[in-house]
């Protein structure tokens, strides 16, 4: 039988009552569903963001960084949320659309997501960048929605509703868990 070393420290620990407890009660805690409209109602005017390359980016340092950059450092209120997550409350909603509008979005040369808030469970959340994208090359006359649609389609999730016929864009939802891949022919 092996020996058990136990360092004074540990010992203080316990007796301080700050020690490890050790329990076989590891029984997931269960969540109930309720009603979440006035916690809809109160991240309502907040943006949820992620960087997406941690080891270059610093979730403090960005949010140090950013509202600065965007000239609303005075009427937002951010906060780590940890795993690389963050909260950005706006205090109007003319600002917190005039960052939308601004996207996609980087800090120290890397991109970071940054969506409205809503109320989704998902590890990965927020994952999607909404890109606008100009298609060139194209021959006026093919310029349709279906054309649109297919080219963008390539690339992420196009709305009908913001295909923009005459300038020959659209805003195309990019999956940021899934890699690009470009190729020559």
């Amino acid at each position: 039988m092996g020996s058990y070393y136990r360092p004074k420290s540990a010992h203080m620990a316990d007796i301080k009552g700050k020690g490890i407890l050790y329990e076989d009660d590891d029984a997931p805690i269960k969540l109930t569903d309720q009603d979440d409209s006035h916690v809809t109602k109160e991240y309502h005017l907040s943006l949820i963001g992620k960087v997406l390359n941690p080891k270059k980016q610093n979730v403090e340092k960005l949010l140090q960084t950013v509202p600065t950059q965007w000239g609303v450092q005075e009427r937002v209120t951010a906060n780590d949320l940890g795993n690389e997550k963050f909260l950005i409350n706006f205090t109007s909603e003319e600002d917190l659309k005039s960052v939308l509008e601004n996207g996609p979005f980087h800090f120290n040369y890397c991109m970071f997501v940054l969506v409205r808030w809503e109320p989704i469970v998902h590890d990965d959340y927020p994952w999607i960048i909404p890109f606008w994208v100009e298609v060139v090359g194209i021959p006026l006359h093919l310029w349709t929605v279906t054309n649109m649609k297919s080219i963008g389609g390539r690339l992420g999730y196009v709305n009908e509703d913001t295909i923009e016929l005459s300038a020959g864009r659209m805003l195309i939802d990019v999956d940021s868990r899934r890699p690009l891949k470009f190729k020559e022919d």
